[in-house]
Protein backbone atom coordinates (compact mmCIF):
# COMPACT_ATOMS: atom_id res chain seq x y z
CA UNK A 1 0.00 0.00 0.00
CA UNK A 2 1.36 3.40 -0.93
CA UNK A 3 1.74 6.26 1.54
CA UNK A 4 -1.10 8.07 -0.19
CA UNK A 5 -3.45 5.10 0.15
CA UNK A 6 -2.40 4.57 3.75
CA UNK A 7 -2.93 8.24 4.59
CA UNK A 8 -6.42 8.19 3.08
CA UNK A 9 -7.39 5.16 5.16
CA UNK A 10 -5.78 6.61 8.28
CA UNK A 11 -7.52 9.92 7.67
CA UNK A 12 -10.92 8.26 7.49
CA UNK A 13 -10.33 6.39 10.76
CA UNK A 14 -8.93 9.50 12.46
CA UNK A 15 -11.77 11.66 11.17
CA UNK A 16 -14.27 9.15 12.53
CA UNK A 17 -12.58 9.02 15.93
CA UNK A 18 -12.25 12.80 16.21
CA UNK A 19 -15.58 13.84 14.72
CA UNK A 20 -17.43 16.26 16.93
CA UNK A 21 -14.56 16.92 19.32
CA UNK A 22 -15.48 14.10 21.67
CA UNK A 23 -16.52 10.48 21.46
CA UNK A 24 -20.27 10.26 21.77
CA UNK A 25 -22.10 6.96 22.26
CA UNK A 26 -23.71 7.37 18.83
CA UNK A 27 -20.23 7.53 17.23
CA UNK A 28 -19.17 4.16 18.57
CA UNK A 29 -20.02 1.33 16.19
CA UNK A 30 -22.67 -1.09 17.33
CA UNK A 31 -21.70 -3.22 20.29
CA UNK A 32 -21.67 -6.27 18.06
CA UNK A 33 -18.81 -4.73 16.06
CA UNK A 34 -16.54 -3.37 18.80
CA UNK A 35 -15.65 -5.12 22.01
CA UNK A 36 -15.59 -3.15 25.27
CA UNK A 37 -11.78 -3.24 25.03
CA UNK A 38 -11.85 -1.66 21.56
CA UNK A 39 -14.30 1.01 22.72
CA UNK A 40 -11.94 1.79 25.62
CA UNK A 41 -9.01 1.92 23.19
CA UNK A 42 -10.95 4.41 21.03
CA UNK A 43 -11.71 6.55 24.07
CA UNK A 44 -8.06 6.58 25.21
CA UNK A 45 -6.72 7.50 21.77
CA UNK A 46 -9.48 10.01 21.07
CA UNK A 47 -9.07 11.74 24.42
CA UNK A 48 -5.35 12.33 23.90
CA UNK A 49 -5.68 13.47 20.30
CA UNK A 50 -8.58 15.83 20.95
CA UNK A 51 -6.82 17.36 23.96
CA UNK A 52 -3.73 18.04 21.87
CA UNK A 53 -5.62 19.27 18.82
CA UNK A 54 -8.03 21.56 20.66
CA UNK A 55 -6.20 22.60 23.84
CA UNK A 56 -2.42 22.54 23.23
CA UNK A 57 -2.22 26.32 23.62
CA UNK A 58 -3.95 26.49 27.00
CA UNK A 59 -1.69 27.02 29.99
CA UNK A 60 -4.24 25.35 32.27
CA UNK A 61 -3.83 22.08 30.31
CA UNK A 62 -0.04 22.19 29.93
CA UNK A 63 0.63 19.08 32.07
CA UNK A 64 -2.12 17.04 30.44
CA UNK A 65 -0.89 17.95 26.95
CA UNK A 66 2.74 17.21 27.89
CA UNK A 67 1.72 13.76 29.16
CA UNK A 68 -0.34 13.09 26.03
CA UNK A 69 2.56 14.14 23.78
CA UNK A 70 4.98 11.96 25.72
CA UNK A 71 2.58 9.01 25.30
CA UNK A 72 2.23 9.63 21.53
CA UNK A 73 5.98 10.00 21.00
CA UNK A 74 6.87 6.84 22.96
CA UNK A 75 7.85 3.73 21.03
CA UNK A 76 6.62 1.39 23.77
CA UNK A 77 4.51 -1.63 22.84
CA UNK A 78 4.69 -3.47 26.17
CA UNK A 79 1.54 -2.21 27.92
CA UNK A 80 -1.93 -2.88 26.46
CA UNK A 81 -2.88 0.75 25.81
CA UNK A 82 0.32 2.26 24.44
CA UNK A 83 0.00 4.61 21.49
CA UNK A 84 1.65 2.15 19.10
CA UNK A 85 -0.62 -0.71 20.15
CA UNK A 86 -3.71 1.46 19.76
CA UNK A 87 -2.55 2.48 16.28
CA UNK A 88 -2.36 -1.24 15.51
CA UNK A 89 -5.90 -1.77 16.82
CA UNK A 90 -7.26 0.89 14.45
CA UNK A 91 -4.84 0.13 11.60
CA UNK A 92 -3.34 3.62 11.79
CA UNK A 93 0.18 4.50 10.70
CA UNK A 94 1.78 5.96 13.87
CA UNK A 95 4.09 8.19 11.81
CA UNK A 96 1.13 9.68 9.96
CA UNK A 97 -0.73 10.37 13.23
CA UNK A 98 2.41 11.92 14.73
CA UNK A 99 2.79 14.19 11.67
CA UNK A 100 -0.78 15.41 12.15
CA UNK A 101 -0.12 16.06 15.83
CA UNK A 102 3.00 18.04 14.93
CA UNK A 103 0.93 20.08 12.43
CA UNK A 104 -1.68 20.82 15.11
CA UNK A 105 1.07 22.05 17.45
CA UNK A 106 2.33 24.48 14.78
CA UNK A 107 -1.11 26.01 14.21
CA UNK A 108 -1.65 29.47 15.59
CA UNK A 109 -3.93 29.54 18.64
CA UNK A 110 -7.45 30.42 17.69
CA UNK A 111 -7.09 29.55 13.99
CA UNK A 112 -8.75 26.15 14.37
CA UNK A 113 -12.50 26.36 14.26
CA UNK A 114 -13.83 24.17 17.08
CA UNK A 115 -16.28 21.47 16.18
CA UNK A 116 -19.88 22.06 17.13
CA UNK A 117 -21.94 19.20 18.49
CA UNK A 118 -25.09 20.93 17.30
CA UNK A 119 -26.33 21.28 13.77
CA UNK A 120 -27.92 24.53 12.73
CA UNK A 121 -30.68 24.89 10.17
CA UNK A 122 -29.69 26.58 6.95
Amino acid sequence: MSDTQSSRGDGQVLDHLLAGGEMLPAQVPQESLWTPEKRLAAAVLTSALIAIRDHHDRASRRREIAADLEWIRADDRDAPYTFLRLCDVFDLDPGWVRKNVARWLREEPGTRVPFSLHRHAA
